[in-house]
């Protein structure tokens, strides 16, 4: 009869159990990276990551430009592509004709030259960058703003955002804040419970100006903007979320949308509402 050498198997086993360990944890460590990256925008330039691991994403939009630009993320369904996105999503605004049914908008930020940033959970899969701004006829993706952008490994289904200090429901009538808005820094979750794609605007009125002012100007711009832009998410998706930071000062504000999926701001069917900060 052989003789067991015990030794070599007790080797073997705890070799194997150290290895099994080891790609567990570094497989929950990929699950729960958190991501920092930085999208820069210049008048001539569009720099933004190739890839990230799925998890919590830290976008910052570092915007070097002269004018409002948006570091925006869509994903894309399988099989799909940034150039076929760039063409088909172009063609629908500039004729008004149907968005395409394989892209959702999963946010992101929209921001005057300087910085605006937000937290976004994504999943993996084929997503693009691209800047939403500019008009119907030129929207900056149709020239250099856009680039291609992978997100690999698997989202551990039990990460979540940050916890916020409060959550602003979008839906497709207006919105629901969970509690006041106070002076100072308030963290936000942003939620989309509608059945279509909305954003969040906040900006802080001009003295004696109201809501209605608001209105008003998104259908003529006649005259200065009756508020001052604190921030803006791009758009969201339905059933998906993004948290925000804000620095609130006393004053009054108004919350509104200005997404236009049907070819006319929500905020003009009523999606926008105001409120005090003490």
């Amino acid at each position: 009869m052989k003789k067991i050498n015990f030794a070599l198997i007790l080797l073997t086993l705890l070799t194997s159990c150290n290895s099994k360990k080891s790609n567990k944890d570094t497989e929950n460590k990929v699950k729960r990276v958190n991501s920092d990256v930085t999208v820069v925008i210049t008048d001539d330039s569009f720099k933004a990551p190739d890839s990230v691991p799925a998890g919590l994403l830290k976008l910052k939009l570092s915007n070097n430009s002269s004018g409002m630009h948006s570091a925006h993320l869509i994903k894309l369904d399988k099989g799909y592509t940034t150039e076929q996105l760039i063409k088909t999503y172009s063609d629908s605004i500039r004729t008004g004709g149907v968005r395409p049914k394989w892209m959702t908008h999963r946010g992101g930020v929209i921001s005057e030259p300087g910085s605006s940033e937000i937290e976004l959970l994504l999943d993996s899969g084929n997503y693009a960058w691209v800047c939403v701004m500019g008009d119907d006829s030129a929207p900056h993706f149709a020239g250099f703003e856009h680039k291609s952008f992978k997100v690999y490994g698997t989202l551990d289904k039990s990460q979540n955002l940050p916890q916020s200090d409060l959550t602003i429901t979008m839906t497709d009538e207006n919105f629901e804040l969970s509690s006041p808005i106070s002076k100072g820094n308030q963290s936000i979750e942003v939620v989309n419970s509608g059945s279509k794609y909305h954003l969040v605007a906040i900006s802080r009125l001009n003295e004696d100006a109201k809501a209605e002012d608001v209105i008003n100007w998104y259908t003529n711009y006649n005259g200065p903007p009756p508020a001052r832009g604190i921030i803006a998410t791009s758009a969201i998706g339905p059933e998906l979320a993004a948290r925000i930071n804000v620095d609130f000062n006393s004053g009054e504000y108004v919350l509104f949308c200005m997404a236009n999926a049907e070819g006319k701001f929500h905020l003009l069917d009523g999606a926008i509402t105001s409120f005090t900060v003490k």
